[in-house]
């Protein structure tokens, strides 16, 4: 078995011997812990079953390199942007109060017809899964009153996840309702993870280098939130895109009022969802978004601000 699985070091081996019960000596070598797993009754009953294990033991530890070397490369990146973030006080102010909350509550309504339409989807998916796939030939019945209407709901495909991190909150929001589903086996569970995920990309990989098996469809779960959903991570690639579009505005980059409102508004928002409140690190993220815009036209945002307070407070009085 050792021959044909490769590139294992003694912390594998250690934790192979102790999953399959087998008493393990602290100060054991590898020639020791090699020993232990080949006497062991579970490799004399199945031994291609503890070559798995030791192959998804290896696969782990190999992920948790990456994603450290990943972290702190994205960690070293976002310093070193920080660093260069400078706020021009030269720039003039081209946009008017007006615009931006024209933009704002465009883009407002745009968020929440998103959302609506988000909501809608996952509803329509478990509908789809409990069905069974007989949704398209099956039509639904709506009571409204004293009246029935029927209508098909229209087939819902997966949001498919690949290797863009910045997909993962989109992609689990709709995904988690499967995975919570206690109606759904885990098999059939394990069958849907696949067909989400896009082929050739590293989900993928990480999906199939599991069994499609019931039991190990939740390490397969764990596996990829270990790899893409950790909050630190995404946390991280979100302050860095918005590093990036500062660093874009202020190297003099043309953008529109609404797509940079857009641009902001997303960043923020998933910051939020991920526990990164305004009331946390408003401190950080205000003069960071601040810094997108010519003094001047902070200047006349805030004397509307007040002036707007000033007039709400008048009109309670």
């Amino acid at each position: 078995m050792f021959k044909e699985v490769k590139n294992f070091k003694k912390e594998d081996l250690k934790a192979v011997a102790l999953e399959i019960g087998e008493d393990v000596p602290p100060n054991a070598k590898i020639a020791e812990l090699k020993n232990i797993i080949l006497n062991s009754d579970e490799y004399k009953n199945d031994p291609d079953f503890v070559k798995t294990m030791l192959e998804n033991v290896i696969y782990e530890r190999k992920t948790q390199e990456e994603q450290e070397k990943e972290r702190l490369k994205l960690e070293k990146e976002a310093t070193l942007n920080l660093e260069k973030l400078k706020i021009d006080s030269d720039k003039e102010a081209k946009l008017e109060v007006a615009k931006l909350e024209a933009a704002k509550l465009e883009a407002e309504s745009k968020l929440n017809f998103e959302k609506a339409k988000m909501e809608h989807e996952l509803e329509l998916a478990r509908i789809r899964i409990q069905e069974q796939g007989h949704l398209e030939n099956q039509p639904s019945t709506v009571e409204n009153g004293n009246s029935k209407r029927k209508f098909t709901l229209p087939k819902l495909e997966f949001r498919r996840f690949g290797d863009d991190i910045k997909e993962w909150l989109p992609f689990w929001s709709q995904f988690e309702r499967i995975d919570k589903d206690e109606d759904i086996a885990n098999e059939d569970k394990f069958q849907y993870l696949i067909q989400a995920t896009i082929p050739g990309s590293r989900a993928r990989e990480v999906v199939e280098s599991f069994p499609p098996t019931s039991a190990n469809y939740s390490k397969a779960i764990e596996s990829l939130k270990a790899r893409f959903g950790r909050e630190d991570l995404l946390v991280e690639v979100y302050v860095r895109e918005l590093l990036k579009l500062i660093i874009s505005v202020q190297s003099k980059h043309k953008f529109s009022p609404t797509s940079l409102y857009d641009k902001l508004e997303s960043y923020l928002r998933a910051l939020e969802s991920l526990g990164v409140t305004k009331d946390k690190c408003a401190s950080i993220l205000y003069p960071m978004v601040e810094s997108c815009f010519p003094e001047d036209f902070l200047k006349a945002w805030n004397r509307s601000t007040i002036s707007s307070g000033k007039e709400a407070k008048e009109t309670s009085c």
